[in-house]
């Protein structure tokens, strides 16, 4: 289990690193903040797959144009970094986060298809400024996102946006029963 957490805003470090460390029982092995542009990612690590230095997340490609942060598990990631080698792509690591990475390199959204495993991470390119969002296709990994203003935040817990100033820590009790029986609010609420 580790954590991810992003803001597509400009934020205080020291706000975003205590909203990180609210989440440290997830990683415990390493954390590491970066910011690009206006979006801020955040991981907190635990070491299983390539323990080494080269997994520390966020993790960038080779020219620093994209960058993945990513909690879960690619089980056929030997598989796709084959495929991948074979085509003449250059790994630092031997983690699945650097799959999911290069694959998207290489050939774009549709990469994730090819995934099979459960995850939830973020990839910032900078070379055509997106942000791309992903969680698995049946909700395994947590992954919760919210918007305040112009800003999105999301993250592995929703606790991560309570130090935000602009984050209305309210309920929805009609919301409530859907949540506990869905572990999530199917509408736009």
């Amino acid at each position: 289990m580790c954590d991810i957490l992003g803001t597509t805003q400009k934020i205080e470090d020291t706000l975003f690193k205590q909203a990180l460390d609210y989440m440290s029982h997830r990683g415990p092995d390493s954390s590491k903040v970066v910011t690009i542009n206006d979006v801020t990612l955040g991981h907190k690590r635990l070491s299983i797959i390539d323990l080494s230095d080269r997994g520390i997340q966020p993790m960038s490609s080779m020219n620093e144009d994209v960058h993945i942060v990513f909690n879960g598990e690619i089980y056929n990631f030997s598989e796709l970094k084959k495929t991948l080698l074979d085509q003449g792509v250059v790994f630092k690591s031997d983690t699945d986060t650097e799959v999911i990475l290069m694959g998207y390199i290489e050939y774009g959204v549709s990469f994730f298809e090819q995934l099979r495993g459960m995850w939830a991470f973020a990839i910032l390119d900078k070379r055509n400024n997106t942000l791309i969002l992903s969680r698995d296709f049946f909700g395994i990994k947590p992954f919760y996102y919210a918007t305040v203003g112009n800003e999105i935040l999301f993250g592995s817990e929703i606790k991560a946006f309570l130090p935000h100033p602009d984050f209305k820590k309210e309920l929805h009790e009609d919301k409530l029963s859907d949540y506990l029986t869905w572990s999530c609010v199917p509408s736009n609420e």
